[in-house]
């Protein structure tokens, strides 16, 4: 198989399923604040699943693999990653409200080829 996104009207998504190069493998990324005022998105949501279809049948197929969330604010020359207040990390299941209407503020969300061991995930944005 191959990594691959997927874009349309209401999701921004990627799935990773091979060792991504060392640039990573990471969605397109999006404005929430662009989002909000030209389609009035009200919620937009980030989240991390399975992409096998039915793990419950396979345990032993559960993905090994650490996606990280990451936004660049306007002028910015590299992306960061974002660390909530606990300093803890998502994991595979993780849905959550994206919060953030700043100006000139992009999101993305990616896998490095070192956190990548096996498996398969699909994961972004929807609203």
């Amino acid at each position: 198989m191959a990594n691959g996104r997927s874009s349309d009207t209401n999701y921004e998504y990627a799935t990773v399923d091979t060792r991504p190069t060392s640039a990573g493998y990471f969605t397109n990324a999006i404005c929430p604040r662009d989002k909000f005022k030209t389609d009035k998105v009200k919620q937009i949501f980030f989240s991390i699943r399975e992409s096998a279809a039915d793990i419950s049948a396979a345990p032993s197929a559960l993905s090994t693999i650490t996606v990280v969330l990451q936004y660049k604010c306007q002028g910015d020359a590299a992306w960061t990653d974002y660390v909530d207040l606990a300093g803890s990390t998502f994991a595979i299941g993780n849905r959550v409200i994206l919060e953030d209407i700043g100006n000139g503020v992009d999101w993305r969300a990616g896998v490095r080829d070192d956190e990548f061991t096996s498996g398969s995930v699909t994961f972004g944005f929807d609203w």
